[in-house]
């Protein structure tokens, strides 16, 4: 039989107990990933993590009120879930990117979706499913819109600082543009041209920007009301 010196026994027995201490951790801090902790006070991993959350603790042979309530940290006087009660751990549990109104709109889609799997008779991990996916598409719409619009807001702010920019550096080197515009008749209509050109710009990145902005209102109004 092969003798162990202490040292080396010593090094062993504090590797298996580093080994288990480290392996309960990691499990610990898995499985308190959705509660408040000093390091993450608000919790904040998003509404998607949320969907998901509940989900797989759905599938997992649990209940949509037993999720909410392990998320909400309390129990229900009732085994339902409302829209007020959703709302409170979406709300949450939202990220600083995410705000009310989504998390209310997702508040309202998964009740619906609870109502309709007691109703009908649906998995509920199914009708939880289609609720993350859809939100998931909500959030790709209004980055792609976002992207959509960036250009044209960004050319709209350059358009309007530009004029004034144009005046001051002329101030600057001593060519007294303001004089002219305000002191001859060329000058005044010089600047009535200015503004009129200046203000259809505007107007003109307006209508290009106008039906994005209305496609996104028309998406909130209809998510808010499925």
């Amino acid at each position: 039989m092969i003798e162990m010196s202490p040292l080396a026994a010593g090094m062993m027995i504090g590797v298996m107990i580093w080994m288990i201490c480290g392996g309960s951790a990691d499990r610990t801090e898995r499985l308190s990933g959705l509660r408040p902790s000093p390091a993450r006070p608000s919790s904040r991993i998003g509404i998607v993590a949320v969907l998901s959350s509940i989900t797989s603790f759905v599938r997992n042979g649990g209940t949509v009120v037993e999720a909410f309530e392990e998320l909400a940290e309390r129990s229900y006087p009732s085994p339902t879930i409302t829209v007020d009660r959703a709302m409170e751990v979406f709300d949450a549990k939202r990220g600083d990117d995410e705000t009310a109104d989504r998390a209310w709109r997702v508040a309202v889609n998964v009740t619906m979706a609870c109502q309709v799997s007691e109703l009908l008779g649906c998995e509920t991990a199914r009708c939880l499913s289609a609720v993350s996916a859809a939100y998931r598409r909500e959030c790709l719409m209004e980055a792609s819109r976002s992207q959509a619009l960036a250009m044209p807001e960004s050319t709209m702010k350059l358009l309007a600082a530009l004029p004034v920019v144009t005046v001051v550096l002329g101030e600057i080197m001593g060519a007294d543009p303001l004089a002219f515009l305000f002191g001859s008749l060329y000058g005044w209509l010089c600047l009535l041209g200015g503004l009129t050109c200046y203000g259809i710009g505007l107007l003109w990145i307006d209508a290009l920007t106008k039906p994005l902005r209305s496609d996104a209102e028309t998406g909130r109004g209809r998510a808010g009301r499925a």
